[in-house]
């Protein structure tokens, strides 16, 4: 990889099923990883290797399942962004979405882009069930990296719980 770190679109996704994306959500904000972190390699590493699971809620959501969103990889010019896909389907081979996030680093796309992903290529995915977090693993670990106060904030400004 030809960029000394990543910035990752992070999104609080406080998204109602439908939507096209947050109201007041604070967060359509980046933040910097390593190119080399563990924890977000294994992040993304999960949400490929559990990509069937996110599907098959997709495709069949419970009353209380909402908030769809998967999270893929932009590159422009050496630069790399994270950013979520909201409202997400899936053809049976590919998802498509609209970027949820204002891109910060790559200019090649831009909020309400529609695109696709394959699931083998995704970052990662998640979805809200009884306001709690069903996946979003770059989220988690997001989320741990923060300071106690962004954290409490996070979790203060947030729609759904994360356990």
């Amino acid at each position: 990889m030809r960029s000394r770190g990543l910035i990752l679109g992070f999104c609080a996704l406080a998204l109602a099923a439908g939507c096209s994306g947050p109201k007041g959500d604070p967060s359509d904000k980046s933040y910097g990883v390593r190119a080399g972190d563990d924890r977000m390699n294994w992040a993304m590493a999960t949400a490929r290797s559990t990509a069937p699971t996110f599907i098959a809620a997709l495709k069949a959501p419970t009353a209380s399942q909402t908030a769809f969103a998967v999270k893929m990889r932009f590159d422009d010019d050496g630069k790399t962004e994270y950013m979520w896909l909201v409202p997400v389907t899936y053809d049976g081979s590919r998802f498509h979405g609209r970027v949820n996030n204002t891109p910060e680093a790559v200019t090649n796309v831009k909020r309400g882009d529609s695109v696709t992903v394959e699931p083998a290529n995704i970052a990662d995915w998640m979805y809200v069930d009884n306001n709690r977090l069903v996946g979003g693993y770059t989220t988690r670990v997001i989320r741990d990296m923060m300071s106690p106060s962004e954290r409490a904030e996070f979790d203060r400004s947030s729609p759904y719980r994360v356990d």
